[in-house]
């Protein structure tokens, strides 16, 4: 099978804090991680408080079966 059923009941993916206030709100509420879109993988910087995405970069998609 290509894509087993998954066995967890949640995916976890590490978030990295970013040591920096946010431009727009000035939360220190910037976080780094991984997401796909509809157009592939991205690394990105967010903010949790009014959720702007203050940097994002495309990354070559993980190997299956890893994280």
């Amino acid at each position: 099978m290509l894509y087993p059923q998954p066995t967890e009941m949640t995916l976890d993916e590490p978030v990295e804090h970013v040591d920096r206030p946010c431009a727009a709100c000035g939360a220190a509420e910037l976080y780094r991680y991984r997401l796909a879109d509809y157009r592939g993988w991205l690394r990105v910087v967010k903010c949790r408080s009014c959720l702007i995405t203050a940097e994002r970069e495309r990354i070559p998609a993980p190997p299956q079966g890893t994280s």
